[in-house]
């Protein structure tokens, strides 16, 4: 070994364990990293975990919506140690769900403190016994960490509230030209007569904080000059009552006043008749109780004949010349709300919660219903150009003593026009046929007042382009729901009768019975009723032919029937514009047979449930 050799060697020697500390080091970086991979892989783990629990619980939330939207649709019955009215069975009027009673810490909820002091649908919902504030989802008990719950609170976005604005004005028939408020017998240039005038009721806002308010409508002023005279005929005469807070609506009350009587050589204070002692205006009802100081609403039996009515007595005049004031007093209740908001909290696994509102509108319309039980709505007829095809009114009734045209709430006190037309020509010949004179005598029964409706025509009948939008989102409804049936094809059914459910579109002439149907009928062509084809609902029929019955039966329907008439009535194949004027109706039942139409509000209901409840929104709080 040479010098530079172990030269070398003693340079290397201070190299000793540098190989460790490298490795060491590398394996501490190795380490770092591998901590940074597992805490990263950690949490993304937790995060995707945390994101499937918010999921689900989101998932709960949106079932509590749909759990409360299946409580307002109606479908729950309640057991009978829940029923609101333990007098009535559970599938009575008085214990079904409505938005008031949805509100209503009394009726929604098993109690009214702690929990239940806000509306929740406690009694419509099955809560945990356990966890009372969660509706647990799967059948459990109780809510765990690993589980899925609910829960619900009900709110009215239109602050409803109890205060309720409206105003009254009224109009006689047989009035003074220059005054439609205004009589006077025979004229009021003479020495001798008897002037009777309605006086309107200014906007008032009353407080229905109890539920109930005693308020007037108005008020007959009578006054007699001399001996007064004799009123010969009845004059009818409409009470428009218009609520303007919390929503827009109108109602029309409307009577006769009755020829008086000489008694003791002095013609005596006339009678007056009410077609109906109640009325329902946007979910709130009048009630007449009295007309002065005649509180014979309260007793009076329904007088059937020409006119139709209950009677009360105007107050009488002390002297032989004078005036007197009767009041129409009345009750009115809180009106419904037509839209609610349902909170629901959804509760997941991992202390997961969300939040969602639904609004929900009653009904996607703010209403269907017609003014009478059969609404005509049409001129006596029309001249092709300008209205084309030429039409002219048709109303055959039927001539069977077994059949029947009521006006007559099958579900409440209210009594409506049994046949309603536009404008006195048509009214005259429905007068005529259910009073037994030619072309067309009817044998049958009428309850009610056949009436011109011109004055409680609503929106979506107003005119053939406001009747013509409606159809058309009818039947984009239909469309979804399977039950647009073109010109040509024929339904299969049309709906449930049992039930008073479902919806058929038309588009067409259609041609339907003796199978029952339910729910909404649509026809844009000429509607055929053969057999004894009864029905649940309401029928609105938009073409020029109308309704025409063919061969005898035992058929009865419960509801609305429409006949409005208008050119370019079909939605397929497009045929636009629709007629600037509606067509004279077409009604002919002279094919025999017993049965009839009656009003039903609750069939008119039910028959919206394919267009109610509709939900307007949801968003995430």
């Amino acid at each position: 070994m040479n010098t530079v050799d172990l030269v070398k060697q003693k340079d290397r020697a201070g190299e000793r364990g540098a190989a460790l500390v490298m490795a060491l080091m590398i394996t501490s970086l190795l380490l770092i990293i591998t901590a940074g991979l597992l805490m990263e892989s950690s949490m993304n783990t937790y995060n995707v975990t945390d994101a499937t629990a918010e999921q689900q619980a989101y998932n709960a939330a949106e079932s509590g919506i749909q759990a409360a939207l299946y409580v307002l649709r109606d479908n729950v019955t309640l057991p009978d140690s829940m029923r609101l009215d333990t007098t009535k069975p559970a599938t009575d009027k008085a214990n079904r769900i409505n938005y008031v009673r949805a509100l209503e810490p009394a009726f929604s909820n098993v109690g009214t403190t702690g929990l239940d002091a806000g509306p929740r649908l406690s009694r419509w919902l099955s809560y945990s016994t356990v966890d009372n504030d969660k509706i647990v989802m799967g059948g459990g008990t109780a809510f765990t960490n690993n589980g899925f719950a609910y829960d619900i609170k009900i709110s009215d976005p239109d602050h409803t509230g109890k205060l309720v604005t409206f105003s009254a004005k009224g109009k006689f028939y047989d009035s003074e030209i220059s005054n439609t408020t205004r009589k006077a017998y025979p004229n009021t240039t003479d020495v001798n007569r008897i002037e009777i005038e309605y006086l309107p009721k200014a906007a008032i806002t009353v407080d229905t904080d109890p539920g109930i308010v005693a308020t007037d409508f108005g008020s007959f002023r009578i006054t007699r000059y001399g001996i007064g005279a004799a009123i010969p005929d009845n004059n009818r005469f409409e009470i428009t009552v218009t609520m303007t807070q919390p929503y827009w609506g109108q109602r029309v009350l409307r009577g006769y006043v009755r020829p008086n009587s000489l008694t003791a050589g002095v013609w005596t204070v006339p009678q007056v008749y009410f077609d109906s002692k109640t009325y329902t205006i946007q979910g709130s009802q009048i009630a007449l109780t009295s007309l002065g100081s005649d509180n014979d609403f309260g007793t009076s039996v329904y007088t059937e004949g020409p006119p139709a009515g209950f009677p009360v007595s105007l107050n009488d005049i002390a002297a032989v010349a004078g005036t007197a004031t009767s009041l129409v007093q009345g009750t009115l209740s809180s009106p419904e709300p037509i839209r609610l908001v349902i909170d629901s909290t959804g509760y997941g696994p991992r202390g997961s919660v969300k939040k969602l509102q639904a609004i929900v509108q009653k009904n996607f319309f703010n209403g269907l219903a017609a003014p009478a039980t059969l609404t005509l709505i049409g001129p006596p007829s029309t001249v092709c150009p300008p209205t084309c095809p030429a039409t002219t009114f048709n109303f055959q009734p039927g001539s069977s003593t077994g059949s029947e045209y009521s006006g007559q709430d099958a579900d409440s006190t209210d009594i409506i026009p049994p046949i309603g037309t536009l404008g006195q020509a048509n009214l005259d010949v429905v007068h005529d046929s259910v009073d037994g004179q030619p072309p067309h005598p009817y044998n049958g029964e009428v309850v009610g007042v056949p009436t011109d409706i011109t004055s409680d025509v609503p929106p979506w009948l107003a005119s053939p382009e406001n009747l013509d939008a409606t159809i058309k989102s009818l039947k984009t409804v239909a469309d979804s729901s399977g039950r647009y049936f073109a010109n040509g094809v024929q339904p299969p059914n049309t709906g449930n009768f049992a039930t008073g459910q479902g919806i058929t579109f038309c588009d067409g002439n259609c041609e339907v019975g003796p199978q029952d149907g339910g729910g909404l009928l649509i026809v844009t062509g000429k509607l055929t009723l053969r057999g004894g084809f009864s029905f649940k609902g309401i029928i609105v029929v938009t073409g020029q032919g109308g309704i025409d019955r063919q061969g005898s039966g035992n058929a009865f329907i419960y509801g609305n029937v429409v006949i409005a008439p208008y050119s370019n009535s079909s939605v397929s194949p497009a045929t636009e514009p629709a007629g600037s004027a509606f067509l004279a109706p077409q009604y002919d039942l002279s094919g025999g047979g017993t049965g009839g139409i009656q009003f039903s509000s609750t069939a008119v209901n039910d028959s919206l449930l394919a267009v109610n409840n509709f939900v307007l929104g949801v968003v995430e709080k």
